[in-house]
């Protein structure tokens, strides 16, 4: 004979919260994860910087380009990932 204890199903809600939310993102009707959503918006975000800084006149006081732009790209990805699906 089985017993249903609700107590029990009670207690095991909270480790169910990590469920929740889902990584991936839908975009026309495949899903993608939301790391790479992130990134691809982490690459725009830098091209805007970088014409944000162009029009500013600033592209000479920031660093090496080559060590800046990619600098910039993870920032920006992390910092979306972390808002959006953390």
């Amino acid at each position: 004979m089985k017993i249903f204890r609700p107590q029990l199903s009670l207690l095991m809600l909270p480790l169910l919260a990590g469920c929740s939310r889902n990584p991936n993102v839908e975009i026309v009707g495949s899903y993608f994860p939301g790391w790479m959503v992130s990134l691809v918006a982490g690459v725009v975000l830098t091209a805007l910087a970088h014409m944000l800084l162009r029009r500013r006149g600033l592209l000479h006081s920031i660093g090496h380009p080559a060590l800046m732009y990619p600098a910039m790209t993870l920032l920006f990805t992390c910092l979306l990932w972390l808002i959006f699906f953390a």
